[in-house]
């Protein structure tokens, strides 16, 4: 159970630096945007990791009142989640090792064809991973922290947008 949870959460918390980054991008004028993005992606996991831990919190109370009857059905619905999240991880991984890697005219390629497409998948894919994790279980707290999580993945972005880089 502790690896299926640790492996979405590291799924959840790099997406929600990610997030805080794509907030911020095309609100400033600086050349020179390093410490802007590292920043942006700080607060981007500070609200992901505040929104994981009420999850987390609400699944653990709910484990602690009643561990037999929860704890299957949770490692079969994180392992459903893993299995649609991690080749969409996987792919967005190899386009930014890529985008990094390879020279300019090749990295921006990889934009157009990878990393684009796959900003425009996320809610997609993210809303199917839910989805597949709720599949058949009947379990109120599987539905909570899956239904829970999926939204806290999704609204990180608006979140920190909102809350510092809407125009004044």
């Amino acid at each position: 159970m502790g690896t299926i949870a640790a492996a979405l959460a590291v799924v959840g918390l790099v997406d929600a630096a990610f997030a805080g980054f794509r907030a911020c991008t095309g609100r400033d004028a600086r050349i020179d945007k390093r410490a802007l993005h590292r920043q942006a992606a700080r607060r981007g996991l500070a609200v992901g990791t505040l929104w994981l831990t009420a999850v987390a919190l609400v699944a653990l109370a709910a484990l602690a009142a009643d561990l037999t009857t929860h704890t299957g059905e949770l490692v079969a619905a994180g392992t459903r989640m893993l299995q649609v999240l991690t080749p969409y991880a996987a792919v967005v991984a190899l386009s930014l090792i890529a985008y990094w890697v390879l020279p300019m005219r090749e990295s921006t390629f990889v934009i157009l064809v990878g990393l684009g497409p796959m900003t425009l998948a996320r809610p997609l894919v993210v809303l199917s991973a839910v989805t597949w994790a709720v599949a058949g279980s009947g379990d109120w707290l599987v539905w909570t922290v899956a239904l829970t999580s999926g939204l806290g993945v999704l609204a990180v972005e608006p979140v920190v947008h909102h809350r510092w880089y809407r125009p004044a």
